[in-house]
């Protein structure tokens, strides 16, 4: 045995949890020359990440009241920085990444949009959403069926298995399986974390393990941010239709959320469809067969020129772990904060990992620890999608 096995090996950062939140802030530290593993408990991206709907979005679905709020403008400029990141210039180098859809989009009947298709107009949007003439419509709305407005966002997807591959990738060998608890992690002025034989000295931990960070949090003994969860529960589309679409339907939205927001996913030689929007939101309440039953209903409706008596619906309950809120709202920022040695962290959604990267580096002293640590321990695996989990009927 190596003589140096067994001595303390000191590092910049130790952070739990293997989602967007997890990756994005090791990829963040690893590029500022910090020190920094990961350990993730089952497989990277198994809860919220692979369930989300990898739309990158601006904040005009949370503007639907026909005004600009605090969400809509606190997201505002994340298509933008991700679109950096796709081109090798952004916080993170995503190089080689090709986005699902380049675009997304806003539908709904005529007559249906009201005083939204004068805010959607107005000088404060040019540049986030433009009315398309319908010879640029995506081909599904390009039908006799379909006599309604499409609205191109600055908004786009990105398939999220890819973007965990390749972050993984760039990780190298920093990414571990472990279940990391008060077991054998302690804390104090610094973090020591015992592996086997090995012990791993850090400066700080990070905890982005999402539903789990409370429970890490009390295993730890660390006093930190109350969290909340927000559930939805998404539908899973299996049909015979050729066309992916990406895109919110507004018809007859009762009230400032689409009805529908439908992302398009690979399913063997063809596409799944799955639906979020009022449907997830409201769906909560509802039992699996119910929800679907309610889909198919709201398919006939947004999506009316389509044959849906053949497709097969399943649904997916999801906890969107989150900072807690007064009223249990939805936060609109990402969410870092630091108690000790310990920063915990929540993303709040998939398009606010940047603002997450930010938060994290203006919490951490520099880095100090240059030489890399190597664990006798496996990589973490990455994940299926929240889809591929799931069985038609």
């Amino acid at each position: 045995m190596n003589p140096d096995t067994r001595a303390p090996r000191h590092i910049d950062a130790i952070i739990v949890g293997g989602g967007i939140a997890g990756l994005w802030t090791l990829s963040v530290l690893l590029v500022k020359g910090y020190n920094a593993v990961l350990f993730e408990a089952e497989s990277l991206g198994c809860e919220q990440t692979l369930a989300s709907q990898g739309m990158i979005h601006g904040g005009l679905k949370y503007a639907l009241s026909g005004r600009l709020t605090g969400a809509s403008e606190a997201i505002a400029a994340m298509p933008s920085r991700w679109r950096a990141c796709l081109a090798g210039h952004g916080q993170v180098n995503l190089t080689g990444l090709t986005p699902l859809a380049d675009h997304y989009y806003m539908f709904a009947d005529r007559g249906a949009l009201g005083r939204l298709a004068t805010f959607f107009a107005s000088k404060g949007l040019r540049g986030r959403i433009e009315k398309l003439a319908r010879a640029a419509y995506p081909e599904i709305f390009q039908v006799d069926g379909f006599q309604g407005y499409v609205y191109r966002l600055d908004d786009f997807v990105l398939d999220t298995t890819a973007l965990i591959e390749q972050l993984k990738h760039q990780a190298g060998q920093r990414i571990y399986r472990l279940r990391v608890d008060g077991r054998h992690c302690t804390v104090d002025d610094s973090v020591t974390l015992r592996v086997g034989p090995q012990t791993l000295i850090a400066n700080r931990l990070i905890l982005c393990a999402g539903a789990g960070n409370a429970a890490l949090a009390r295993s730890l003994g660390i006093d930190t941010t109350p969290m909340q969860t927000r559930p939805l529960h998404q539908v899973i589309v299996r049909h015979a239709n050729p066309s992916p679409v990406y895109a919110h339907c507004l018809t007859g939205a009762k009230r400032a959320e689409p009805r529908l927001t439908v992302t398009s996913h690979r399913d063997g030689d063809g596409w799944l469809w799955y639906l979020g929007g009022q449907l997830a939101t409201d769906g909560v309440e509802r039992d699996s067969q119910s929800q679907c039953d309610v889909a198919r209903d709201e398919l006939n409706v947004c999506f009316s020129w389509i044959d849906w008596s053949a497709a097969n619906f399943t649904s997916l309950m999801i906890d969107r772990a989150e900072p807690e809120q007064t009223g249990l709202t939805r936060p609109d920022e990402a969410f870092a904060a630091v108690s000790g040695p310990c920063v915990t962290c929540w993303p709040t959604k998939l398009t606010l990992a940047p603002d997450l990267g930010d938060r994290v580096l203006a919490l951490l002293p520099p880095p100090q620890h240059a030489e890399p640590v190597t664990l006798d321990l496996p990589s973490a695996p990455i994940a299926a999608p929240a889809w591929a989990q799931t069985t038609p009927p």
